[in-house]
């Protein structure tokens, strides 16, 4: 296995698209997020997204094929994305079988009243809708 981490940077997002459709996800492309691969040699094998907001990123999605999970991929992923973005923290909603995950890469638990605008009222929304989700925070990227 030979892995390569980058920032995508295509302005047409098919590839990814295209990923998020082989693992049953739903991708809605979107510009103004910060996209960052993982690539076994030439195959796409893991995407994150971000998206900055006021003061903080939104980590919107973190897939990997399957047969790539539990393997450090995705701690390493999340690693090289957080180095590019700086001092900034990141924000998440996990649903309950990520949360260990989250928190062992440096995410902690928030209340729902900490959160800033809008993630607070996206949170709120989801978890009127029956969502059982939980807000998580990264306060630093970098080391």
């Amino acid at each position: 296995m030979t892995l390569n981490f980058s920032e995508f940077f295509d302005p047409d997002l098919t590839l990814i698209r295209d990923f998020y459709e082989r693992v049953f996800s739903r991708y809605d492309p979107d510009l103004s997020e910060r996209i960052f691969i993982a690539k076994d040699s030439h195959w796409l094998v893991g995407v994150l997204r971000m998206r900055a907001e006021e003061g903080y990123y939104h980590l919107c999605g973190l897939q990997l094929l399957p047969h790539y999970q539990h393997r450090g991929i995705g701690s390493l992923l999340l690693e090289y994305a957080c180095e590019a973005l700086g001092d900034r923290p990141v924000l998440c909603q996990v649903l309950p079988f990520e949360r260990e995950f989250y928190l062992r890469v440096g995410f902690l638990r928030c209340d729902l009243p900490q959160l800033p605008e809008p993630m607070r009222s996206r949170v709120s929304g989801q978890v009127e809708l029956g969502y059982h989700v939980e807000p998580l925070i990264r306060h630093r990227c970098t080391a």
